[in-house]
């Protein structure tokens, strides 16, 4: 039998609940933030944040961290990564894994990053030579052209979000993340833990797909909160709300989660 005071828990679904369960996430998001304090940003920019995102795919924290930090020492700017061989990069981020296929992913967006600001300059030249200005030329080859995201932050959210997904590389997480820690736009990037632990907590239904745990977790999570909800989510996982054997007795979260009380039946 359920205990009484688990059956409000028994209705998950991102706020259908109504204020009791947006007070159970701020509590967890309080409980996570007393344990693991509240997450800083490393001070990087869009750019930076998609690079080191992909480079996180399928590898560990350390390992991505290790890659990038390799690439940013030999590539402070992007435009040389560009021209550099295959081969060089590859070597540079092997660490991270799969390195042949980042380096691949890496290059292919930020080159259809930079043809997109190719195409805007050589429009706005055109423009400016009809209306009887001076049209300096563009050179799209240059290594010396900043590649930047920055005409993202005058798009709307589900606009700029569209517009990362054309990118080599890069899904719904990727471009959450991204605009998450690089826009401060209304995003939550769900990763296999921030999936496991929001169905366990009864934030989200136990069959949501990712794109509907996105919508209820968005839906419910203070816009200011975003940042912390998730990267906490991230380190309660790794540490203690393991897949398959999540340590339960010593969880903080103890006091808001029905996890334990339903038998633990689902992952």
């Amino acid at each position: 039998m359920i205990p009484a005071d688990q059956k409000a828990h028994q209705n998950p679904g991102g706020g259908r609940d109504g204020e009791p369960e947006i007070r159970r996430l701020r509590r967890a998001i309080e409980i996570l933030e007393e344990e693991y304090g509240v997450p800083q940003s490393r001070g990087l920019g869009p750019i930076d944040i998609l690079v080191q995102t992909i480079l996180s795919q399928n590898t560990t924290s350390a390992n991505a961290h290790r890659a990038f930090d390799n690439l940013k020492r030999r590539y402070p700017d992007y435009g040389p990564l560009l021209a550099a061989s295959d081969e060089e990069v590859a070597g540079l981020i092997r660490c991270g894994g799969l390195a042949n296929i980042k380096t691949r992913r890496i290059k292919e967006a930020l080159e259809k990053i930079r043809e997109r600001r190719g195409g805007r300059e050589i429009e706005e030249a055109g423009e400016r030579k009809e209306e009887g200005g001076e049209a300096a030329g563009y050179d799209a080859t240059g290594t010396d052209d900043p590649i930047e995201l920055d005409f993202l932050a005058g798009l709307d959210p589900q606009e700029a979000r569209e517009y990362l997904l054309t990118l080599p590389g890069v899904g719904p997480k990727t471009a959450a993340v991204v605009l998450l820690f690089g826009f401060s736009m209304p995003f939550i990037p769900v990763d296999t833990h921030v999936n496991r632990l929001s169905r366990r907590l009864g934030f989200v239904p136990e069959d949501a797909a990712i794109d509907e745990a996105e919508r209820v977790l968005e839906e419910i999570t203070p816009q200011d909160k975003r940042c912390s909800f998730h990267v906490n989510l991230i380190r309660h996982g790794r540490a203690v709300c393991k897949a398959r054997s999540p340590l339960c007795p010593n969880c903080v979260l103890g006091e808001i989660c029905p996890y334990p009380h339903l038998g633990r039946q689902k992952g």
